[in-house]
């Protein structure tokens, strides 16, 4: 199939003959699939993003985001596109069929999403909340598993990456962002995050933000940041979304050729009630949140194969 995203050809060669993942087939954690299976999976993230995501490039930067009473929309033509990518799967590849995933190598996944990267502002959101999701099956307690993760591997809520501030770009260790210590171990936060990819959308009813913070007292740089997931909905006991979190989507940032990416500005705890929970251990944020670079790379193949 011809197409204007990516050349087949050199992807084959890259994965079957230069990086032979074949050979993946023979240990014991992949021995279920085979080479025939990979080079299905990659006919079909072709054609989902042939068929689907590529038609919607154009249309999606002409239409953008908007952000109407405090509530952020993205592109029409994106909704039918994320329920397609997850039903289809494309952001649990790597994990656990226990998880609810499929278990497959992460060289894989990083190659089936190079056929999706053309399109950036509709792979965002999806795309973060990989990320996102990743970082609680990797550091979150039982309970944070239970209630956060596994609607975040299928899609159903979605998760991003708060880092940047306007006075802490690159200078991470001088953010400014506090979080408050309550006496029931959850947190209060307050601060300001600027171009936080998919900060807001209507694709999900729900949106899980890591957040780096300095919990009051802790020591000034990069070594007194911790990591606290704030979700937009609180969840109840039952599973069920409780509040509106105390947090607002001040302004969307002006990105060229991405306008249908939601790079937003986010201001927490302007009232005081912004909940927070820490995300392991306290001053450990910065180890924490580059784990997030895992799920996010499309680069470098011959590194994920060795990764997992």
């Amino acid at each position: 199939m011809a197409n204007l995203i990516l050349d087949e050809r050199d992807q084959k060669f890259v994965l079957f003959e230069m990086l032979e993942v074949d050979k993946l087939c023979e240990k014991p954690r992949y021995q279920e699939f085979s080479l025939e299976l990979f080079d299905m999976i990659l006919a079909e993230a072709q054609k989902l993003a042939v068929n689907e995501v590529f038609p919607t490039l154009v249309d999606g930067d002409r239409e953008g985001c908007r952000l109407e009473d405090g509530q952020l929309f993205v592109p029409k033509s994106f909704h039918r596109c994320y329920k397609l990518y997850c039903e289809g799967g494309w952001g649990a590849m790597t994990c656990s069929p226990e998880a609810g995933g499929q278990g497959l190598p992460y060289v894989l996944s990083v190659a089936a999403k190079d056929w999706f990267v053309h399109n950036f502002a509709f792979l965002a959101y999806p795309g973060l909340s990989e990320g996102a999701a990743h970082l609680i099956e990797a550091f979150g307690t039982e309970e944070q598993k239970k209630k956060y993760f596994a609607r975040m591997v299928t899609g159903e809520w979605a998760g991003t990456m708060c880092l940047t501030e306007p006075n802490a770009g690159s200078d991470v260790g001088n953010l400014s962002t506090k979080a408050v210590r309550q006496p029931d171990g959850t947190f209060r936060l307050q601060g300001t995050k600027i171009f936080i990819t998919a900060g807001d959308h209507d694709l999900t009813e729900n949106i899980v933000h890591p957040v780096l913070a300095r919990i009051e007292g802790d020591p000034p740089g990069t070594k007194g940041i911790s990591l606290f997931l704030v979700p937009k909905y609180l969840v109840n006991e039952d599973g069920s979304l409780g509040r509106r979190n105390d947090f607002e989507v001040a302004n969307i940032e002006e990105k060229m050729g991405i306008h249908g990416s939601a790079t937003c500005l986010l201001n927490f705890g302007d009232n005081g009630d912004c909940y927070a929970e820490l995300l392991g251990e306290e001053r450990q944020g910065m180890k924490i949140m580059f784990q997030i670079q895992l799920s996010r790379s499309t680069a470098g193949m011959a590194t994920a194969l060795n990764i997992r």
